[in-house]
């Protein structure tokens, strides 16, 4: 190709040719698997799904776009009802766009579309190894061979046919507790100092006093998260419980709480409880049919700024649930 022969003159050029065609790659893979977003809103959606409500100027800065390109797509995904935009509560000059509760529901089912992807990028982008402009041409081969596209279809076959699992801590899952917990805090509240202690080290604050950590992976993909803080004998606080977003609708916060309870009564526990915030609803819904109990009180003495929420678990009613609902297949464990 003529672009080629120019080799790093037409950089800009090949690149600006890739990413269209990327573009294209990824609103295939989003039709296929019957998604209408387009790939050309991602990093606005992805942000607001992410960070939470933000003004243009914030969104603007944080994807590397200009003001009036984010102003001209928020107002397109307005119109279109992937957005809404509101006044801020904290200072009433200013208006923030958020996500409306549709959006939310069809980008949390995203991830298996988008881990595919990545996959396929990445596996295409290194494909040859070389220089730059080596891994260039092979990426680009890539796409018009149409073997990006199939890879894609692969991936994406394979995690939509895989099993949600639960498996132990890893150390070298380590940075998939602080990511994952880091992620929905910062979109809801705040870290506060508790928090970065415990993900920062989750070695020295979880397992080594007599706790667990749990991860829920997806073709080996971790998409989820939580621990059990031992807080005396016998005494067990279920914590730092996260689903990656894209992720969330697939079972996967259920599969940790099953799991994390029956780790609880494998070590014979007595007391198992959190601490939670009324901000979120499902998460509560989600304890509250796994057998916890609301306590009329915040728990005294606890670690949270946040927590206006204590709740505790009870044997009794989580036994009744059961019973009450329909028969699911055996929890599967791996790495015991």
């Amino acid at each position: 190709m003529f672009l080629h022969a120019q080799g790093e003159l037409a950089l800009g050029s090949r690149l600006k040719a890739v990413s269209e065609s990327l573009y294209a790659a990824a609103n295939a893979a989003y039709r296929e698997a019957g998604h209408d977003i387009d790939a050309h809103w991602f990093p606005v959606l992805r942000y607001l799904q992410v960070r939470g409500p933000a003004s243009v100027t914030e969104i603007a800065a944080a994807i590397g776009q200009t003001h009036p390109a984010v102003s001209q797509l928020a107002a397109k995904l307005r119109a279109q009802g992937w957005i809404t935009r509101r006044t801020d509560r904290s200072d009433a000059r200013r208006g923030v766009l958020e996500l409306s509760a549709e959006a939310e529901r069809k980008l949390d089912r995203l991830g298996p579309v988008w881990c595919a992807i990545r996959r396929a990028a990445a596996a295409a982008a290194v494909r040859d190894g070389g220089t730059l402009l080596d891994a260039l041409g092979a990426f680009e081969a890539d796409i018009a061979s149409g073997r990006l596209a199939a890879d894609i279809r692969a991936h994406h076959a394979r995690l939509k046919d895989a099993t949600i699992e639960i498996a132990p801590y890893r150390r070298d899952w380590a940075v998939h507790f602080e990511r994952l917990n880091a992620e929905w805090l910062q979109r809801w509240f705040t870290l506060e100092e508790v928090d970065r202690a415990v993900l920062g080290d989750p070695q020295a604050h979880v397992i080594d006093p007599g706790g667990a950590i749990l991860f829920a992976t997806l073709d080996g993909e971790v998409i989820g998260t939580c621990a059990l803080l031992k807080e005396a004998p016998g005494v067990y606080e279920l914590s730092k419980m996260a689903v990656e977003s894209g992720f969330r609708g697939f079972g996967a916060g259920r599969k940790l709480l099953e799991a994390a309870i029956a780790e609880f009564q494998r070590r014979r526990g007595r007391t198992l409880f959190l601490e939670s915030s009324k901000r979120l609803g499902p998460a509560l819904q989600l304890y509250e049919s796994g057998g916890f109990v609301h306590h009329p009180a915040p728990r005294p003495g606890s670690h949270y700024q946040r927590a206006d929420v204590y709740m505790v678990y009870e044997p009794e009613k989580a036994k009744r649930l059961r019973a009450k609902a329909a028969p699911r297949k055996q929890l599967r464990v791996v790495g015991r």
